[in-house]
């Protein structure tokens, strides 16, 4: 076997993609949010690129930039620019597919702008407080030592989202290098759980609850036994014999359940991390008159841009040196391959909504029962593109319908076999799971069998194991559980 180096040439073909090419996927497959960061991105460092006015505000009593500078043009030869084309065919796209602005206009803001401006800015939510911060100044007010301060800060640090402590003491110990000891760690945790809201650094649903008992609560001795000895037994919904070990009925067992119910087990959720966001949908599915089904796309998602005409006219004129030109040729070329990028965005996401809705429209009418089992690879079929590409054109983006707003990505579903209706989706089967369990007699609940049975009865193939699949995904727990005493 010769392992000696050679030089030698083969002739192969080989499908590369143009960097425009993957520039427009890259925005397809961006989410409104991120492509709004992108584009203020881009009109930071692309002084060739404005904002264009709000549809039905633009100027067109006066010639466009464009319409003069190719007036101009024809007074003398046009180099090429780097794509190869004059000058001349640059401007002429850009005043066939961008709404060039005045040079004075892009400046000028009216008083009815201003207003909207200023009710926009007031309609933000202020950053909502956060738990630690809520804790943080309870502990400030309670006049920790400054040396036990990085202890309980790193415990309040250590909360997740619930209010419950994340680690184990001994963890947080050694991330604070072994400064303090076990005992003073405990203290300090008694202290953070001694806060409002009550329950907060709990380790276990069952002591967040037992937190947010007050020891002066008559009940308090046989709630606290409910929650530290048979804790596994209420869960399991052994009530007969939690009566029978705490000495009481059954009737009191189940008040005594009624009133942990009523307790929160996760304290930390009434802070929020992150201010709440509001979702834009990028498709709206209506009803015309006709009782047809439109689809149209949303404007707010994706700024309409144009060319800014100060740098039209150095252009044409060809005013600036060489690498000043060179520098408004690369930012201009930069510009047109971004505006062809978020049109082809729009078509292709038009055209992908356009077949999901033709193949989901019992869904868009009906709701959740309606739909129907739904591959990428179907809409890929159907369009002639790559599965890829629709899911570029799905992820993040949502759809809105006379049944509320969905995530465009969930309506993409896998189902089972349902008789003559050929498949049913997963989402429909799990509703009749649901409704199923719902209209059960609660004192003899229906085991994973007979639910199956019961979709079988309806038509749709289920197995036992699918439907405590989809019960266990519904937070539906098993008969046993929900048999009522």
């Amino acid at each position: 076997m010769s392992l000696d180096m050679r030089l030698g040439q083969r002739l192969e073909q080989r499908q590369v993609l143009s960097l425009q090419t993957i520039q427009s996927l890259n925005i397809l497959q961006l989410a409104p949010t991120d492509l709004q960061n992108l584009i203020d991105n881009e009109l930071l460092e692309n002084p060739t690129l404005d904002l264009a006015a709000p549809e039905g505000e633009e100027d067109r009593a006066e010639p466009t930039p464009a319409e003069a500078a190719a007036e101009a043009a024809e007074e003398a030869p046009e180099p090429t620019t780097e794509l190869g084309e004059t000058y001349s065919d640059v401007i002429e796209y850009l005043e066939r597919n961008t709404e060039v602005e005045s040079a004075n206009r892009a400046t000028r803001v009216s008083d009815e702008e201003a207003d909207a401006k200023q009710e926009a800015f007031n309609a933000v939510a202020a950053p909502g407080r956060t738990l630690a911060e809520h804790l943080l100044e309870q502990l400030r007010l309670k006049g920790v030592d400054e040396l036990d301060w990085p202890l309980v800060e790193a415990l309040v640090y250590s909360l997740d989202s619930r209010g419950y402590l994340a680690y184990p003491l001994e963890d947080i110990l050694k991330g604070l290098g072994g400064r303090y000891s076990l005992e003073e760690a405990q203290w300090a945790l008694s202290l953070v759980q001694g806060l409002e809201p009550r329950g907060v650094g709990a380790r276990t649903l069952a002591e967040c609850l037992l937190l947010q008992i007050g020891k002066d609560d008559p009940d308090y001795p046989h709630l606290q036994r409910l929650l530290t000895e048979l804790w596994d037994d209420v869960l399991k919904n052994r009530l007969p014999k939690v009566a029978k070990d705490m000495g009481i009925t059954v009737d009191e067992v189940k008040l005594l359940v009624d009133m942990l119910g009523a307790l929160n087990p996760h304290p930390g959720s009434l802070y929020s991390e992150t201010p709440a966001q509001v979702v834009t949908p990028d498709v709206i599915i209506e009803e015309d008159e006709n009782n047809v089904l439109q689809v149209r796309l949303t404007r707010e998602n994706v700024p309409r841009l144009n060319i800014n005409p100060t740098y039209l006219k150095l252009l044409q004129e060809k005013q600036g040196d060489k690498a000043t030109l060179q520098f408004v040729k690369s930012k201009l070329n930069h510009a047109r391959a971004l505006i062809e990028a978020l049109a082809q965005r729009q078509t292709t996401l038009e055209r992908v909504a356009r077949s999901i809705v033709r193949r989901q429209e019992e869904f868009v009418r009906a709701g959740l029962q309606g739909l129907r089992p739904m591959k990428m690879q179907d809409i890929a079929d159907e369009l002639g593109i790559h599965h890829s590409t629709v899911w570029r054109a799905v992820y993040g983006k949502f759809m809105q319908t006379p049944q509320g707003i969905f995530a465009m990505n969930e309506l993409f579903t896998g189902g089972l076999p349902a008789g003559d209706e050929g498949a049913v989706s997963r989402e429909a089967v799990k509703l009749k799971v649901k409704e199923i369990v719902d209209g059960e007699d609660k004192k003899r609940p229906l085991s994973d069998m007979v639910i199956a049975q019961k979709l079988k009865d309806l038509g749709i193939e289920a197995s036992r194991r699918v439907v405590t699949k989809y019960r266990e995904e519904l937070g539906l727990a098993d008969s046993r559980v929900r048999k009522a005493h």
